[in-house]
């Protein structure tokens, strides 16, 4: 756990290591994407309907990422379990990963409808990001969190009808 910059309060620009991996395990999906033959990928290959909403979602996806990784609270450790909220947030944040993991197996298997995508792969990332924030005490990361579990699935749900 890095500190650079104290930003206020108990915050400090700095670096969370362990932000960095699961931002990897998050982007696993995407990182084995190629290696899977698919008759089919409406993820990447949707049509933008709605320019605004894409701009809105790419900015609170990147600050989702931005926040868990560098912001970094005074008093914080590297993993910490200690407190029945630190567990159940952490535990709420794993499912949420491992609900969207599911969810790209379905995809990757071929069943692409649009719930799945529109919960599974879309909504449930936000919740994995938002519920990181809330077991950090990053409140700058639960808040992007919860913006982006209403934006990034009405943006997706909104280009693949």
């Amino acid at each position: 756990m890095l500190r650079f910059v104290k930003l206020g309060g108990e915050q400090y620009l700095g670096l969370f290591a362990l932000g960095l991996v699961l931002f990897v395990l998050q982007e696993l999906p995407y990182i084995v994407m190629p290696l899977i033959r698919m008759q089919s990928n409406p993820v990447m290959t949707m049509t933008e309907k709605a320019p605004v909403l894409n701009i809105i979602e790419k900015a609170l996806m990147f600050g989702c990422v931005a926040a868990m990784v560098l912001l970094v609270r005074s008093d914080a450790t590297w993993f910490s379990l200690t407190t029945p909220k630190e567990i159940l947030c952490f535990t709420v944040a794993m499912a949420a990963l491992a609900g969207n993991f599911i969810g790209w197996g379905f995809y990757f298997a071929g069943h692409q409808n649009l719930v799945l995508i529109v919960v599974l792969l879309c909504a449930f990332v936000a919740v994995f990001y938002g519920f990181i924030g809330l077991w950090r005490g990053n409140w700058v990361l639960a808040i992007l969190g919860a913006a982006a579990l209403i934006v990034h699935p009405l943006h997706v749900w909104i280009n693949l009808r």
